[in-house]
């Protein structure tokens, strides 16, 4: 991922930006995470398996750093 890319989860159902809520170790693939969105918009939830990178850099977003 390049820093001139933004960081965004697009919401399915409604296009919105969905917000990053927590990232959790994967079960099974140790370097992998569990992040979960929220759409604020249509209250739906998504679960995507990041690399730790990546989930690193959306907490980091929500925590203003």
């Amino acid at each position: 991922m390049s820093s001139s890319q933004p960081l965004e989860a697009p919401c399915p159902r409604c296009r919105n930006e969905m917000a990053f809520v927590t990232a959790m170790p994967h079960k099974t693939a140790a370097q992998m995470f569990r992040t979960i969105f929220l759409c604020k918009a249509c209250n739906q939830t998504n679960t995507y398996t990041l690399s730790a990178a990546m989930a690193d850099a959306y907490a980091s977003t929500t925590m203003g750093g």
